[in-house]
């Protein structure tokens, strides 16, 4: 017959379970601060803030070329270190094949003043940017030296080459991996004083392409900062070096395509270098593994495809930890009273096994939905609930105070009574000191 409690005991059953919750949240926070202020435990502070479970979700999807097909609507073209002439060149060559916008990831700011050949190539970059109102360059924010994340200016194209659309390139790779970029950013003009609006490159490109694409991506919510969801497959994108564009090649395939011009190396084949160069959760070599050309095509991918992230706040992920731990500890507790013999035993295996669990749950809704949830707070209070949990227990126990959990040792009256007259009086800790009698 299986074994009954009191009802009294019910409601501190849910109070044991919601406290030893709460506690574990406290400790949670006080260890976090220890490890974040400590420049000792940096290496492991930048280890948490690097760990984002969902890059499993993408280092699988690089290797489904079954699934994930290539993007035949962006081509991505290596420039190089090629010249401002040579730059020219290859713009008009491709024109040719009519493609619908080309993005270039670069930024000429000053026109050359140099020798006459300069001049010209300035002349003939020029007019490249301006033979058909499909491009869209590059720029960079400026931002203030006393706060980081507060723009105040824009690096961009001189007008000298016309006045061409532009949108910001920034990508966040803090502290590591590039998961995020800024939709826009926004700063207060100094001689207008007017408030200035800077879409993110992929979004000022989509917006050229196709504005109900970049409506509906606009609209989607108000947050600043976007997760990529990067596509799949070991060949996302076709790219094509600057020695495949020439006069004799046909490229008929650009035609009302997206055609990217950005850095992907020096020249054809040449080994990975730091040059714009970002690590992604698609981990396709134990280095940097993208550009951000290349990063640029996949968020644009995404929002043509409609393929954005739900990402979870993080107070939501913060209050999805809570509430599982929660129930964890609600049935933690009555198994401690009731199941005591086997406690010390399987509740450790219990707990892990749970926590892969919660990961593997996580990691489904992500793949199967594109909802982003950060498990990282739910795994860390798991780990600590149950010896949150025997310290409370001990701590009720020291005090002799009636609860759900401490319920088989049945306290009497003046029993509680006399452990609240010493707690008072802080007798507990004068005994503690108290020389013994010999």
């Amino acid at each position: 017959m299986a074994r009954k409690y009191p009802e009294k005991y019910g409601p501190l059953l849910l109070l044991d379970a919601g406290l030893i919750t709460v506690f574990t949240a406290i400790v949670v926070v006080f260890m976090w601060s220890i490890i974040d202020s400590v420049d000792l435990f940096n290496p492991f502070d930048d280890y948490i803030d690097n760990f984002d479970y969902s890059d499993l979700v993408y280092s699988e999807m690089s290797r489904k070329d079954d699934i994930y097909k290539t993007d035949t609507n962006i081509y991505i073209v290596n420039i190089g270190d090629l010249s401002r002439g040579e730059l020219a060149q290859k713009i008009n060559i491709i024109e040719k094949f009519e493609p619908r916008v080309i993005g270039i990831d670069a930024v000429f700011r000053e026109p050359k003043n140099g020798n006459i050949q300069e001049i010209m190539e300035d002349m003939a970059l020029k007019q490249a940017l301006n033979a058909r109102p499909n491009i869209v360059m590059g720029s960079f924010g400026i931002y203030d030296e006393e706060d980081p994340d507060k723009a105040v200016g824009v690096i961009r194209t001189n007008e000298f080459f016309g006045d061409l659309p532009y949108g910001h390139c920034e990508l966040q790779n803090e502290p590591q991996t590039c998961r995020e970029f800024d939709k826009f950013i926004r700063f207060t003009d100094s001689i207008t004083h007017d408030t200035v609006t800077i879409n993110a490159f992929s979004a000022a490109i989509v917006s050229m392409y196709d504005q109900d694409m970049f409506l509906r991506f606009a609209k989607r919510n108000k947050k600043q900062l976007e997760s990529i969801n990067y596509r799949g497959g070991s060949m996302p994108f076709i790219k094509i070096d600057y020695e495949d564009v020439n006069d004799s090649c046909n490229l008929s395939m650009l035609k009302d395509k997206i055609v990217l011009m950005g850095y992907l190396g020096m020249y054809k084949g040449a080994p990975m270098d730091t040059i714009d160069a970002f690590f992604t959760p698609l981990e396709r070599c134990d280095g940097y593994d993208a550009k951000g050309i290349e990063i640029h095509a996949h968020a644009i991918s995404m929002i043509m495809n409609d393929d954005c992230l739900i990402t979870l706040e993080p107070w939501q992920n913060k209050a999805i930890a809570f509430i599982i731990t929660f129930f964890f500890v609600l049935w933690l507790v009555y198994w401690y009273v009731f199941g005591a013999k086997f406690f010390d035993i399987l509740s450790k295996p219990i707990q892990f096994l749970l926590i892969g669990i919660v990961l593997l749950i996580s990691y489904y809704v992500m793949k199967e939905f594109g909802i982003k949830v950060d498990m990282m707070p739910t795994g860390i209070m798991l780990i600590f609930c149950i010896e949150v949990l025997y310290l409370y227990e001990e701590t009720l126990e020291l005090f002799k105070i009636d609860s759900f959990i401490t319920q088989t040792f049945k306290y009497t009256k003046d029993e509680r009574n006399k452990v609240l007259r010493s707690i008072v009086r802080f007798e507990f800790i004068r005994n503690k000191f108290k020389r013994s009698d010999k």
